[in-house]
């Protein structure tokens, strides 16, 4: 979609430019160039606003995990067609977080009203915090999503996200976190278990 909407923009702001200076009714900026230029910036808003928001989390990667060159996809409806189930990933070795649109948009909730956040925009803070881990190469799922959960906390204030509620919601995070996939749960992701890497300012407890 966004592919698309860049594409139209590009095709209205075509249409204007050339209406401006290819003009036979002698004035160059008339009413229809200024309706293709309109168009033009209303097709761009959404493409333009997706990639903001992929470069702001992925520079939240970047500082959590002290590294460059992070970066972060919001797959499209297309290419989720071609990822059927998990909300995030990371290849290994890649340097590149995708996440599911809909992670994205749950991201994008949780940021809008994090005081107040469902379970599921949550979550998806805690899937980018994990995918994040992946990038720094621990690719032991329960490893993985253990050291995410004594980080939700730090992404979330990168985000923007104040400090108390911050908190907050990464001690929600964790306890209520799902148990029954042995993939990814381990009782030894707790306080004093031998997951805890006894980080200052973990809030996990």
């Amino acid at each position: 979609m966004n592919e698309v909407l860049a594409g139209l923009s590009v095709v209205f702001f075509c249409l204007g430019i050339h209406s401006a200076w290819k003009s036979e009714f002698g004035s160059r900026f008339d009413l229809y160039f200024f309706l293709m230029m309109g168009l033009c910036v209303a097709c761009a808003f959404v493409p333009i606003r997706h990639e903001v928001f992929e470069q702001r989390l992925a520079d939240v990667a970047e500082i959590l995990l002290a590294r460059s060159n992070v970066i972060v996809d919001c797959n499209s409806y297309l290419e989720g067609m071609f990822h059927l189930g998990p909300a995030g990933y990371v290849y290994q070795g890649s340097n590149v977080i995708n996440l599911e649109i809909r992670t994205c948009r749950d991201l994008q909730g949780y940021l809008d009203n994090p005081q107040s956040a469902s379970y599921r925009e949550l979550w998806a803070l805690h899937i980018l915090t994990h995918e994040a881990m992946h990038i720094a190469g621990e690719f032991n799922e329960q490893l993985a999503d253990c050291q995410a959960f004594q980080r939700n906390h730090k992404t979330a204030e990168l985000l923007g996200v104040p400090k108390h509620i911050a908190e907050r919601n990464a001690v929600e995070l964790h306890h209520r976190r799902p148990t029954h996939n042995k993939k990814y749960y381990s009782s030894e992701c707790r306080p004093g278990g031998n997951m805890d890497e006894q980080l200052e300012g973990a809030v996990w407890r």
